[in-house]
């Protein structure tokens, strides 16, 4: 690997650990949303955080075709990318 994908790689190593860091965030928010379903506040929250995990999800992946095939980090949760747990995010908002 040259520098160049060396510091690919550590961005795409960043960027995976900041998405992680929002979906405690948005589990948080979910939970705060769940005691209190009204609170305009946490809806607002919430839809910030499911919109910059979507950008910061391109971003990754833009960067990974930069990478040609390299090495990259890739997490992958089946049970977020089922039907059932996809329709249940959007009910929140």
């Amino acid at each position: 690997m040259n520098r160049s994908e060396s510091l690919i790689a550590a961005r795409i190593y960043f960027l995976e650990r900041e998405l992680e860091r929002m979906s405690i965030a948005a589990d948080d928010a979910e939970d705060e949303l769940r005691a209190s379903p009204m609170d305009a506040a946490t809806v607002r929250k919430l839809e910030m955080l499911y919109t910059l995990a979507d950008e910061t999800w391109e971003r990754i992946q833009a960067l990974r075709a930069r990478l040609n095939g390299g090495p990259s980090v890739i997490y992958f949760n089946r049970h977020l990318v089922e039907p059932e747990a996809k329709s249940w995010r959007q009910a929140l908002v």
